[in-house]
């Protein structure tokens, strides 16, 4: 009887664990302290934006990433992002022309991107390898930082499932792959936020 009793106490026990891990994860909320939050960030100081469309193609190196987005409430589960890459080249140094689209960023970890981000290697005039980022759901490796008062949000990436589609060929993209499941994405951007008057915010992932 004292056997079963200790079995059930452990059981129950790690059913509670669970209970209350769930019950985290699910409660998990970015938020701040203004009901309309404008978000603006840019990389981390000594930071690089990369992507990677998967083996064989030349990592593009973005120096310059700013990111913006807005929040009506003080507090969701979702958050819309918008960036803006400059001065991007591959592994070749050939310049790099990219087109976002948006990142909506999830408490678990996640992101989905929406519309349509183009990486468009150039040669002199001409466009010679074309990356094409679609939109996605489930784009994994986010983990969040809060940088405490008004300091704002630390976000890194460091995704390793994107999905993508190259146009140019193996001897311009560096692969003869048209259609890439394990594409990657390195970077750390701090955020932050004001509200409409421009009055800084705290903002944090909770």
């Amino acid at each position: 009887m004292n056997r079963k009793l200790k079995v059930f106490g452990l059981a129950l026990v790690a059913a509670l664990a669970l209970t209350a891990v769930m019950a985290s994860a699910a409660s998990a909320q970015f938020t701040s302290t203004s009901e309309h939050t404008i978000l603006s960030g840019s990389q981390k100081t000594g930071t690089n934006d990369v992507f990677s469309a998967g083996s064989g193609f030349g990592a593009v190196t973005c120096e310059n990433a700013t990111f913006s987005g807005t929040s009506a409430t003080k507090s969701a589960t979702e958050q819309t992002i918008t960036p803006t890459y400059t001065t991007c080249k591959d592994s070749f140094g050939r310049v790099v022309d990219v087109t976002s689209g948006s990142y909506n960023f999830t408490t678990n970890g996640t992101v989905h991107t929406e519309g349509t981000f183009t990486l468009k290697v150039t040669s002199g005039a001409s466009v010679i390898c074309t990356v094409t980022i679609g939109a996605q759901s489930g784009v994994n490796g986010i983990t969040y930082k809060n940088l405490g008062g008004t300091s704002g949000e630390e976000v890194t990436s460091h995704s390793t499932n994107v999905k993508s589609t190259i146009e140019g060929g193996f001897f311009n993209c560096g692969t003869s792959t048209t259609n890439a499941t394990a594409g990657t994405y390195d970077g750390v951007a701090i955020i932050t936020g004001k509200d409409t008057s421009g009055n800084a915010v705290a903002i944090n992932k909770d």
